[in-house]
């Protein structure tokens, strides 16, 4: 079976007697008799090689964009982010079927551009990358601990947060404990569904 699609495509797979739609994934040197696709339903599933009829392109991958350069306007109040994982702070690599995270300003604008029509972000912080659920109190001091260097900072007026859904009352409680009389906006987010999906909630 020849095809000449590419990780990152979207493709029909033809089984004997089924038909699989999906965007092709990229498959690990320990799996390569298998073919690795992503459902529209979000999930991935592998198809054995020696079962597949033909593989036909549908949409070639779209190919990424040229560096985006982020201009900072002087009207706007400067803020910092501290990202920590969590769905808003990820986007879908249709090559590997995982994330990759928006952890720079230019990465951040091209999802969220509206953002940057209220704020100049001069300042990303991330330090680490978790589960919500998997976070204790030592992760929170971490956070705090960075919150409270950019809060010093007299440039940053404000803090946004990115978060993991499931523990983020926790994280809430907790910073509310260790960053007291401020004197400048701390917002902690989060969304359910990754920006770059039509359901997508993070814009909210």
């Amino acid at each position: 079976m020849k095809s000449n699609t590419k990780p990152g495509d979207y493709v029909e797979v033809h089984l004997s007697k089924i038909i699989y739609e999906g965007i092709l994934l990229e498959t690990p040197e320990s799996e390569k008799g298998i073919v690795l696709l992503k459902l529209d339903s979000g999930y991935n599933i592998g198809l054995n090689k020696k079962d597949i009829v033909d593989i036909k392109l549908i949409k070639k991958a779209l190919k990424e964009k040229e560096e985006i350069i982020v201009k900072k306007e002087s009207s706007l109040p400067n803020i910092a982010m501290i990202i920590t994982g969590g769905t808003i702070a990820a986007r879908l690599n249709p090559k590997k079927g995982g994330v990759d995270w928006l952890d720079t300003p230019e990465s951040l604008f091209k999802f969220y551009p509206e953002l940057f029509k209220k704020v100049n972000i001069i300042k990303v912080e991330i330090p680490f990358m978790k589960a919500s659920e998997d976070m204790d109190f030592k992760d929170w001091q971490k956070i705090a601990r960075t919150a409270e260097k950019l809060l010093n900072d007299s440039n940053i007026k404000g803090l946004i947060i990115t978060h993991g859904t499931d523990f983020l009352g926790y994280t809430s409680a907790a910073l509310s404990f260790f960053l007291k009389n401020l004197n400048k906006p701390v917002v902690l987010t989060y969304s359910q569904r990754s920006i770059d999906r039509a359901s997508s909630d993070a814009n909210l």
